[in-house]
């Protein structure tokens, strides 16, 4: 899926993207947002956002997809002890390895999209617009005013991008200013909830 090898990355821990921690805006939007299905996370990682939509809707299940063993498997021992969480192993865009038909209301977006090459940014928007029915969301922190555009990962989306690609499926709305993040990156992010058309 990616030149990079995320893998090698685990392993030798270099991931400065993990922070060991959620998401701050997990714990802002997490509980007030309805749920009336599975929630999704690809890329997750160790599984700590993972961890905290699970704690926060114990009733519903929620999928965690990583392209990378090492990643997978520091996400199972994160999550052993809830039962709502499945992992998956394998590339979120092959659907035919993890998803099993069920109702998806939320996927969850952080350090996924910024993470694939950009050529990619058409094969997510179409693979979350299969995933999600009307009225569904995908909520999430994005890369919009990053500094460094022509390197990455992370790779720099503008917000104009954003809603050119993903427009014709989602209704796209940025609904908290006052958004939340890791020290570090203050004013590269923004939060964003789309809703499917």
């Amino acid at each position: 899926m990616n030149e990079v090898n995320w893998q090698a990355r685990y392993e030798n821990a270099d991931t400065p993207w993990d922070k060991g921690v959620p998401h701050p805006m997990i714990a802002r939007w997490a509980k007030d947002h309805p749920v009336d299905g599975a929630i999704v996370v690809p890329g997750c990682g160790r599984g700590w956002d993972l961890r905290a939509w699970a704690l926060a809707y114990p009733q519903h299940p929620v999928i965690g997809i990583d392209f990378a063993p090492a990643a997978a498997t520091c996400a199972r021992e994160l999550c052993r002890d809830l039962p709502n969480v499945t992992i998956h192993e394998t590339d979120f865009f092959a659907l035919e390895t993890w998803y099993r038909q069920e109702r998806i209301s939320l996927i969850w977006e952080h350090t996924c999209f910024c993470a694939i090459p950009p050529a990619l940014r058409e094969t997510y928007v179409n693979t979350v617009a299969q995933l999600l029915p009307s009225g569904a969301h995908l909520i999430g922190a994005f890369f919009t005013d990053i500094q460094y555009h022509d390197t990455g990962p992370p790779w720099n989306t503008p917000m104009a991008e954003i809603k050119e690609r993903f427009s014709p499926w989602f209704v796209v709305t940025q609904p908290d200013a006052d958004h939340r993040t890791f020290a570090g990156r203050e004013g590269e992010e923004r939060s964003l909830i789309m809703t499917r058309r």
